[in-house]
Parts: C-alpha cells; sequence; structure tokens
C-alpha cells in the first residue's frame, strides 16, 4: 500500500479502538499529541455524548467534517478545526476509526476522498496488521531517534507555504566531546532529551527539526523579533539550565542558535539556512 502522507496532508492522527469492556480507547497518537496523557483522553472520550468517531463506526463509511464548529469533536486538541474519520476493518470486522485531524479548515477534495476509500477497501482486502498501519501513516519524514520531524521535511517547506516564516538554527556546543568521552550510546540519549526540552518551551503552531548530528531548526510562524529572541532565550535556558543525568551521569550542555526570515533573508531554504548558521555562529563567537 502507498504512503498516505505524499496523497493526503494532515496535522495529526489517531486511532480509536474498542476495548474488551467495549469502551472506546486511543490506542495510538501521532507526535504532535505526545505531549498529552493518554489516559487523561481516554477519560475524557468516554465521557463525550454521541462523538464523531461513533458515526463512523454505526455508518462503517469515511466521514469528514470540514467546520469543527457546530459538531462536538473528540480529544485530544481543542484547536482541531477539521476531521475525517476513516473505518479500519480487520477480517472483515470493524476494528476501530482512524482519525486525521486539521488545525484549520478543510474541505475533502475528490481525489482525496477517492484515495481514502481506496485506502481502506485495501486495509479490509488485506488485514493489515496495526504496526504496518503506523508506518502507512507516519510521515517519511520522522526523524527515527528523536521523533522529531528531520531534513525530509524542511526541503518541501517552504514551497508549501506563502506566509512568512522564521527558522532558528540551533547547534549543541561541544556535543562531540560526549560521544568521545561516553559513547554514542549515552549521545543518542542526549539528544533525545535535549529534543523534548525544547519541544516543552515552544507553542503548539511551532515546528522542531533535527536537521543532522547535534544541529535542530525550529520552524515558527512568528517574524517579530522581540518575540524570537524571547524564543531563542526559552530553548537556551531549557537546553543549559538543568543537568542531564544518565545512568549516573551529570551532563552540561548548552546551546547556539541565530535566526533568518522566509523570505525576507533569502527566496529558498537553503538561503535561509546559510543565513541562520551564519549568525548561530556568531552567537557561538566566531564567525565559521
Amino acid at each position: 500500500m502507498k504512503k498516505i502522507r505524499p496523497h493526503f496532508q494532515y496535522d495529526g492522527w489517531s486511532v480509536i479502538a474498542r476495548d474488551e469492556s467495549n469502551e472506546p480507547s486511543f490506542i495510538a497518537l501521532s507526535h504532535v499529541y505526545e505531549r498529552f496523557e493518554v489516559e487523561e483522553i481516554n477519560e475524557k472520550l468516554k465521557r463525550l455524548e454521541n462523538p464523531m468517531y461513533m458515526k463512523v463506526i454505526r455508518k462503517g463509511e469515511l466521514i469528514h467534517v470540514k467546520n469543527l464548529e457546530r459538531e462536538r469533536i473528540w480529544f485530544p486538541y481543542k484547536k482541531i478545526r477539521a476531521w475525517t474519520g476513516v473505518p479500519l476493518y480487520i477480517n472483515n470486522q470493524l476494528f476501530g476509526v482512524l482519525n486525521f485531524d486539521f488545525f484549520r479548515y478543510k474541505k475533502l477534495k475528490l481525489k482525496e476522498r477517492l484515495f481514502l476509500e481506496s485506502f481502506v477497501k485495501n486495509f479490509r482486502k488485506y488485514s493489515i496488521d496495526f504496526h504496518v498501519l503506523r508506518e502507512i501513516i507516519e510521515d517519511s519524514s520522522k526523524d527515527p531517534l528523536t521523533g522529531l520531524r528531520n531534513r525530509q521535511y524542511l526541503e518541501s517547506l517552504c514551497n508549501q507555504e506563502n506566509e512568512k516564516l522564521t527558522f532558528v538554527f540551533c547547534d549543541l556546543n561541544k556535543f562531540k566531546q560526549i560521544n568521545d568521552t561516553y559513547g554514542h550510546r549515552i549521545g543518542d540519549e542526549v539528544l533525545k532529551i535535549i529534543a523534548r526540552r525544547i519541544r516543552n518551551v515552544l507553542k503548539s503552531s511551532d515546528e522542531i527539526v533535527r536537521y543532522g548530528g547535534d544541529e535542530f531548526v525550529i520552524v515558527t510562524k512568528t517574524v517579530n523579533e522581540n518575540v524570537i529572541r524571547d524564543l531563542i532565550n526559552r530553548v537556551k535556558k531549557a537546553v543549559s539550565g538543568y543537568k542531564i543525568n544518565i545512568e549516573g551521569l551529570e551532563i552540561f550542555l548548552n546551546i547556539s542558535c541565530g535566526y533568518a526570515i522566509y523570505p525576507d533573508d533569502g527566496e529558498d531554504l537553503w538561503e535561509i539556512l546559510h543565513v541562520a548558521d551564519l549568525r548561530m555562529y556568531e552567537d557561538k563567537g566566531e564567525i565559521k
């Protein structure tokens, strides 16, 4: 089966299934919702009267709502503006609902509906294993170590957006010494911790990308320079304000950042990242 993302753009996804007591529960959530507690989401889900996913279960067919203002929407995120519910069948039994969420109002195009209907038929035909389903849904532009977006995501971003964006290039200082001293296994754990710390101080509308190695790129729609500097200060404090404890080790790190605004500082991604990279090295106190 084809990957979903190239054919159908969405902001978040989840899978709802019924447990042995016939209660609904989220059995999988995309990384967008990782900061939420799944148990808390499930409890809120159970208290909803006639939630959207139940319409999919009763009808056994795809449902799309382009504007949720007048509809009852389930959790996990109050900023969901549009929603698509896709029935999942295993061995000809309705297994659950695959939810696609949009943080903007969205009208479903005919070619998108046809693609999703084909997906449902193929899923039903081959009784795809859930782990395979996750691979199909998950964006191929996801970094396997940290769970963040990767460089592939950045490469298509400027072409998709018509509005201004700020790219903040971040580099961990002297990270190589950690790998050299403690080994790459510890280094990988440090990167995962740093990724979580940075993500936790960003707005939900911001995106953080692992660009490569110990480099990260933050993408935000904020273009006010005072707000950008405040964001950078939050990132620096999140990284250097607290020691990292791993297997009895105490590790201290700091991070350097530089930013550039698209399209003011460059007309394509590489120009933008070059400018941000130069400014990041100025932050380090050295010129590349």
